[in-house]
């Protein structure tokens, strides 16, 4: 009896197990109280739709009737690369949009076939040519296969994985696909002269007609800038612009061709399209292709994140990855019912079109959905009369519009050479190879760096005079033993290096914190139209202090006006570290006033050299001309 007495005292005691009996205790608690917001992550709209401003269903009608237009003859083209019926791709156009309205977390990206998404499916199609297997069967079955790989993954919340993206990365993706270029052939150099060779075959009335569109669209984007905040009606105008430009010239080419047995130039042609009974794929071609599919599932997954993410950043809103990886696989799973092809959100010249356009929420993808309805029924006779060389147009114009700026890449160049380095190799193997093996590359610098940069780091001799240094005689005394921290202060400390894996947490968790204990200057209804459709600044807070058990009637919260970071335990900061704490500075500069000042502390001679390469200002507190 002593000894099982003496062993369950042991038991008791282990420390490990206890840390494993409270994780389990607080697991069941976080279950029961994390339940509804788990669920409610899945369907973001019922969070947002009652802080939607009804002057933004402007903005999202005319982006998502621009986007549904483009997506009609981006399907016809994309089943040819599938070696699919035009039907397949159609059939996975319509339904999306409206899906997304429901559960997608950005508002740019628009979800429907994609050149990825239809060069895969191609090689599956091609793949199965021997077996005799239909090719729009193999295309609905694949559907089938990448949304249950992906639903899974995003109900049990894998999203952090895509944390380890970072801007180089992105940038490095984004630009190709802006310039054109994702994925050209090793043998490029050898197809040019055969193409240059072709260039006499080009018929000038498809050139005149995309010169046309290109001058016009630029035209009014120029307008729009230049005095749309004057005049609303040429801020409209300018707005509307790519789903204007699209309809003139359709009528156009409509009241041209209808007679014609050849078309002057190149048009989409039929696309009437009937939608079928939903019926459950073939389940024993399911099971063929459902280990393979995965491969084909990261690499949707991937650059539709990646671009959720990039115009996420490039607008100012956070989106949620896991929630992503749930939808892109719901959406896929209904999409194969209909016998479409898969599909994804990876496509640059949607998403650069409805933002470009003026899209403000989700919603957007409402009206894609009933354009291209409207083109699959009643419209088919004058949506099959769309000019390919105008849609051309509108995909140069809107895609340059999301070119990354220069300044973005000059600035990597003199915060981090490593980072820099990561951007040139991800968009020259993007270029080369697609998006998928750039962003596999640039990842695998960004890890090897890091793993080396740990097995190589070494301690530092401290010396008297360092010590005497520590804390300059710039800095005043402000505590003194027992003092409270002065009101309106929020003094946080960073245990760790500001990497690409962990800035956009540390990011959210500086932001959120401050948000929650102390007060900032209420928003104008400028700044309330011109949020993003996600955020209701006063609900967010409302919900971070109820969960921090902070209340307006017993803690008295005051005005910020300091942030203090003491990243004395930071010994090296990225390029993602660096555009994180940019980040910090304007957010809390927004919620709190511009004289918001934000303090550090502790700072190492590297770190500091990386401040200054960023081209932050720093310097003792009291310094009038800091940040």
């Amino acid at each position: 009896m002593n000894y099982i007495g003496a062993k369950i005292a042991a038991i008791k005691q282990d420390v490990n197990l206890s840390r494993v009996g409270v994780g389990v205790v607080l697991g069941a608690r976080g279950v029961r109280t994390g339940a509804g917001r788990y669920f409610s992550n899945k369907v973001p709209i019922v969070q947002w739709i009652t802080g939607y401003v009804p002057k933004w269903l402007i903005g999202d009608a005319i982006a998502g009737s621009s986007v549904g237009m483009l997506l009609i003859p981006q399907a016809v083209m994309y089943s040819t690369l599938a070696g699919v019926p035009v039907q397949q791709a159609l059939l996975a156009s319509w339904l999306p949009g409206i899906i997304y309205a429901i559960m997608g977390s950005t508002k740019d990206i628009s979800t429907g076939p994609t050149s990825t998404t239809a060069f895969l499916t191609g090689q599956i199609v091609l793949s199965l040519a021997q077996s005799k297997v239909p090719p729009p069967l193999v295309a609905a079955v694949l559907s089938f296969c990448i949304g249950m790989w992906s639903m899974i993954l995003g109900l049990l919340n894998f999203g952090f994985i895509f944390d380890l993206l970072s801007l180089p990365m992105i940038m490095g993706l984004l630009l190709p696909a802006v310039l054109g270029l994702t994925g050209i052939s090793l043998v490029f150099s050898q197809m040019l002269p055969e193409t240059l060779g072709k260039l006499g075959q080009t018929k000038p009335a498809s050139v005149g007609l995309a010169t046309a569109s290109i001058i016009l669209l630029a035209m009014l984007k120029f307008v729009g800038k230049k005095w749309g905040h004057k005049n609303e009606m040429l801020r409209i105008l300018a707005i509307q612009r790519n789903l204007l430009i699209i309809s003139i010239f359709t009528a156009v080419s409509f009241l041209i061709n209808k007679d014609l047995e050849q078309p002057v130039w190149r048009v989409i042609g039929p696309i009437k399209t009937e939608l079928p009974m939903p019926q459950i794929p073939l389940m024993k071609l399911a099971q063929r292709l459902f280990v393979p599919s995965l491969a084909l599932t990261t690499t949707i997954m991937l650059e539709h994140v990646a671009f959720a993410k990039a115009f996420g950043r490039r607008n100012g809103y956070a989106i949620d990855s896991s929630q992503e990886m749930f939808y892109l696989g719901f959406v896929n799973f209904i999409t194969s019912l209909f016998g479409g092809m898969p599909v994804g959100g990876g496509d640059l010249p949607r998403a650069a079109v409805n933002s470009d356009s003026g899209v403000k929420s989700p919603l957007g993808g409402i009206f894609t959905s009933v354009t291209v309805l409207g083109g699959m029924y009643a419209g088919s006779g004058f949506f099959q009369y769309t000019p390919m060389p105008v849609i051309a147009g509108v995909i140069i114009v809107a895609t340059i519009g999301q070119m990354p700026p220069f300044a973005s890449v000059k600035k990597l160049w003199k915060v981090s050479f490593t980072d820099f380095g990561t951007f040139l190799l991800t968009f020259n193997i993007a270029t080369l190879m697609g998006n998928t093996i750039g962003i596999a590359t640039g990842l695998g610098i960004m890890v090897s760096y890091t793993i080396l940069r740990l097995m190589f780091s070494r301690p530092n001799v401290i010396l008297k005079a360092d010590l005497e240094s520590r804390y300059k005689s710039l800095t005043p005394p402000w505590l003194a033993k027992d003092d409270p921290i002065p009101p309106g202060t929020q003094v946080m400390s960073l245990e760790t290096d500001i990497i690409f894996a962990n800035a956009e947490r540390i990011k959210r968790h500086v932001i959120d914190t401050t948000l929650t204990y102390q007060f900032g200057i209420p928003m104008t209804d400028n700044e309330d139209l011109q949020r993003a459709w996600n955020y209701k600044r006063e609900k967010y807070i409302g919900r971070l202090r109820r969960l921090a058990g902070v209340s307006h009637t017993d803690t008295f919260i005051p005005r910020l006006r300091v942030l203090v970071l003491d990243l004395s335990a930071t010994s090296f900061v990225d390029a993602s570290g660096m555009q994180a704490f940019e980040d910090i500075k304007t957010e809390l500069c927004l919620y709190g006033g511009p004289r918001v000042e934000i303090r550090f502390v502790g700072l190492n001679k590297g770190v500091q050299k990386r401040f200054k390469r960023a081209a932050w200002k720093l310097g003792p507190p009291y310094d009038d001309d800091l940040e």
